[in-house]
């Protein structure tokens, strides 16, 4: 009888990833073992490398409200180097929702949707206005 190759009908399952349950409960065992120091922060990118979602710089983002100059209201969006305006339109009845971004960088790294729909992706290849 010739040998003939064995094609399995299902397919070995994949080692199974690092859990994101499994980064919180290390991280926990982290801070509570010891004193947390800097040596803490390097570990705990560490180990959130492993889930594949690596640590990123988290924004203060603070929400106050103005009045224009006819006093309507202007809700305002401070987020680092972008700032977010929403307000009446004063050509109509609408609202005008204005996107200022202070650098370069900031610009390039803004995302815009409507409904879910993009709007604006980030990127530095991106010709549309925001």
């Amino acid at each position: 009888m010739p040998d003939g190759t064995v094609t399995p009908l299902r397919p070995h399952p994949a080692a199974a990833a690092y859990t994101d349950t499994a980064a919180l409960n290390d991280i926990h065992a982290l801070l509570t073992a010891t004193e947390p120091g800097q040596s803490a922060l390097k570990d705990i990118a560490l180990i959130l490398g492993r889930t594949g979602r690596p640590m990123a710089k988290a924004r203060d983002i603070a929400v106050s409200t103005i009045e224009t100059a006819l006093g309507w209201p202007v809700a305002c969006v401070d987020a680092g180097d972008t700032n977010v305006y929403v307000r009446q339109d004063p050509a109509g009845e609408g609202l005008l929702i204005e996107v200022c971004t202070e650098t370069d960088a900031e610009a390039s790294s803004l995302t815009v949707t409507l409904d879910g729909a993009l709007l604006r992706p980030k990127g530095p290849d991106d010709s549309q206005p925001a």
